[in-house]
C-alpha cells in the first residue's frame, strides 16, 4: 500500500465499484401489484448496469426491507477492494462511498417513510453505513406519468376534450399534514399542466375530502364527464377501493360518465425518478449522508473555552458560547470591534497574539476559526493530543467536533448538524422553527 491519503484512494475508486441500491416498497396482497413492482425493479436495474439492486417490502410481501438491506450490503462488500482500507479511510474522514443507498418507493412522506423504513434499515445494516434518500414527489416526471394515464382514459371510448373534462386526483391520505398538503399542491399543478376544466383533490383513506365527496362537488358544478386519477404506483387495494367507490357513486347518478385511469405502474418516468433518488445522495456532497457524529449537547457553563481567531465567524461563535455560560478565551493577533467591546467589558479574555500550544491549558473545548488553514490545522492537532474536542471553521471533517445551525423558539433549541453543507443545515433548521411556531 502506498502512502497516498485516504481521500486520494477514495477518489480513484479503489474502495468500491458500485454502491448497492435497496428499493423499499410498501407491499400488497394483489398479485398483479407485486409483479408490476418487480417489473419496475427490473427496469431500474437495467438503467444501473453493475449496481446490485435489492427489493424489500414494509409488509405483506417477502423479503422485508431489513433483509434486503443486509443482502445489498453483502453484495456490495463482495466488490470492495480492501475492507481494511475502507475502515481506515473513514477513520481519516475521507469521502468513502457508503455500503448502500435505500430509496423509499413511496410517493410522499408519511409513517412508513418517517418511521418504518428507517427502523428496518437500522435492523438490517449492522455496522454498515447506509444512506436513506427521499420519497418520489415532487417530480415533474411523475406528473407526466399521471398525465399520460389521464389521456389514456380520455381516449378510451369516445374521445374527450380536456376543456370539457373534470378530474378527481386521488391520494392515499395520511396522518402527516405535510403529505396531505403536498397532494393539494400536486392537484393544482396537474390541473394547469393538463388544461382540464376542473380538478378536485381527494383521499382514499384517513382524511377528507373522500372520493365520493369530490365527485359530488364536481357534479354540483355541472360536470358530466369525469376522470378519476389515482396517484398510486401499483395495482392493489387502493386502486380497488377507487373503482368500488366510483361504481357505487355512479349508480346513483347514471347521467354522469366517470372513467377511472390506470395507476402509474411500471414505466420509464417512475424508473428514472428512482434512479435519480439513488444518485442524489451519492453525487452531491453531503446530501443524504448526515453528519458522521454522535449527537450530544455540551454543558459549558463556567467552563473554559478557547476561540482561536477573531473574524466575523469567531464573533458569532463567541456570542453563542457566552449564551451557553462558557468562560471564553480568544487568541488572535487582531480583534474586531465587537470582540474588542466584549473584552473591554470583561465578558471574554482576549490575548492579542499568535496561537501557542500552551493556550490550550485548562480548556474543555476549542474552536479554530482563523483564516489560515495551517494555523487551524495546528490548533486541531494540538487539541487532539490533549483530548480536547476541536471545531475547525475551514474544514469541518478535519476537526473532532461540528458546530450545528442553531436557533431557539418557544422554549426549544433547534440544532441541525450537516456534513459540509451549512446552507442546507440552516435551511432545515429554519423549516423546523416554522413548524414549531405554526
Amino acid at each position: 500500500m502506498t502512502d497516498r491519503t485516504a481521500d486520494d484512494r477514495a477518489a480513484t475508486g479503489e474502495f468500491t465499484s458500485r454502491v448497492p441500491l435497496v428499493i423499499a416498497a410498501h407491499g400488497t396482497r394483489n398479485a398483479d401489484g407485486v409483479e408490476t413492482c418487480r417489473s419496475l425493479v427490473r427496469r431500474i436495474s437495467s438503467k444501473l448496469p453493475g449496481v446490485p439492486v435489492e427489493l424489500g417490502f414494509v409488509e405483506l410481501v417477502e423479503p422485508p426491507i431489513s433483509q434486503a438491506v443486509s443482502a445489498a450490503i453483502a453484495a456490495g462488500r463482495d466488490q470492495r477492494y480492501d475492507l481494511e482500507a475502507v475502515a481506515a479511510a473513514r477513520a481519516e474522514g475521507a469521502s468513502v462511498p457508503p455500503d448502500a443507498v435505500v430509496v423509499p418507493l413511496m410517493i410522499n412522506t408519511g409513517g412508513h417513510v418517517q418511521r418504518d423504513i428507517p427502523e428496518a434499515i437500522d435492523e438490517g445494516r449492522g455496522d454498515a453505513r447506509v444512506l436513506y434518500s427521499s420519497p418520489l414527489q415532487p417530480d415533474p416526471r411523475l406528473r407526466a406519468a399521471l398525465g399520460r394515464r389521464l389521456r389514456e382514459a380520455m381516449e378510451t371510448g369516445p374521445r374527450w376534450e380536456a376543456k370539457d373534462t373534470a378530474a378527481v386526483l386521488v391520494g392515499r391520505g395520511a396522518l402527516d399534514p405535510e403529505a396531505n398538503a403536498a397532494h393539494y399542491q400536486l392537484t393544482r399543478l396537474f390541473w394547469e399542466e393538463n388544461e382540464l376544466k376542473r380538478v378536485q383533490p381527494s383521499f382514499i383513506q384517513v382524511t377528507p375530502p373522500s372520493l365520493p365527496e369530490a365527485l359530488s362537488l364536481l357534479f354540483s358544478e355541472g360536470a358530466t364527464q369525469i376522470v378519476v386519477v389515482g396517484n398510486f404506483l401499483f395495482p392493489g387495494r387502493l386502486h380497488e377501493w377507487t373503482n368500488d367507490q366510483v361504481r357505487a357513486w355512479n349508480e346513483a347518478r347514471p347521467d354522469v360518465e366517470v372513467r377511472v385511469a390506470e395507476v402509474i405502474g411500471d414505466c420509464d418516468e417512475l424508473a428514472d425518478v428512482v434512479v435519480d433518488r439513488y444518485r442524489s445522495p451519492l453525487g452531491e456532497e453531503g446530501v443524504g449522508e448526515g453528519a458522521p457524529v454522535y449527537m450530544s449537547g455540551l454543558r459549558l457553563a463556567g467552563r473554559d473555552v478557547l476561540v482561536v481567531g477573531a473574524g466575523h465567524v469567531a464573533e458569532r461563535r463567541v456570542v453563542r458560547l457566552l449564551d451557553a455560560g462558557a468562560k471564553v478565551h480568544v487568541v488572535a493577533p487582531n480583534a474586531g470591534i465587537q470582540l474588542g467591546r466584549l473584552a473591554r467589558r470583561g465578558q471574554v479574555e482576549y490575548r492579542k497574539k499568535a496561537f501557542e500550544p500552551s493556550d490550550l491549558d485548562g480548556m474543555w473545548f476549542v474552536q479554530a476559526l482563523t483564516n489560515d488553514p495551517e494555523v487551524n490545522a495546528t490548533v486541531a492537532a494540538e487539541a487532539e493530543e490533549r483530548r480536547i474536542f476541536c471545531v475547525r471553521g475551514d474544514a469541518g471533517r478535519k476537526g473532532s467536533a461540528f458546530t450545528p445551525a442553531t436557533q431557539q423558539s418557544g422554549g426549544m433549541t433547534v440544532s441541525v448538524v450537516g456534513d459540509r453543507t451549512p446552507r442546507r443545515s440552516a435551511k432545515l433548521r429554519d423549516e423546523l422553527l416554522r413548524a414549531l411556531q405554526g
